[in-house]
């Protein structure tokens, strides 16, 4: 095991073979993105597990929408990931064609402050990626 501790996402192999390992901080990242582009009822076994970014990449462009967004991803996220995390600010923005993300966390382990930035394009959305 090289390279880190928890299990890559979505799995994969490393160059020579063996499963691939990423960082505590590449896990955290790659939860966050599970939990975003996840769309409600998309795992059968877990119906209220994500927030459905996808979905709103085609809703209206408005501060009324973008509030409400904020405070949906913001609860999901803190939902699923609270014993990793304490999110401190979501900012929705739905810039023409992209939906743009950004989640400003603190992990719980060791207080450090991080930021991710998610994008996604219409061409994407439709794919499900």
């Amino acid at each position: 095991m090289s390279g880190g501790t928890y299990l890559d996402f979505p799995f994969s192999l490393a160059p020579d073979g063996s499963v691939a390992w990423v960082s505590e901080d590449q896990h955290i990242r790659e939860r966050l993105e599970q939990i975003l582009f996840t769309s409600l009822g998309e795992r059968v076994m877990v119906p209220d597990f994500g927030c459905g970014a996808r979905d709103l990449l085609f809703a209206g462009n408005n501060p009324t929408l973008a509030a409400a967004t904020e405070f949906k991803v913001a609860r999901a996220l803190q939902s699923y990931m609270g014993n990793q995390v304490l999110i401190n600010g979501v900012d929705v923005q739905n810039d023409e064609e992209k939906l743009i993300i950004t989640i400003d966390y603190t992990k719980t382990k060791d207080l450090q402050q991080l930021q991710a930035t998610f994008e996604l394009l219409p061409s994407e959305a439709q794919d499900g990626a």
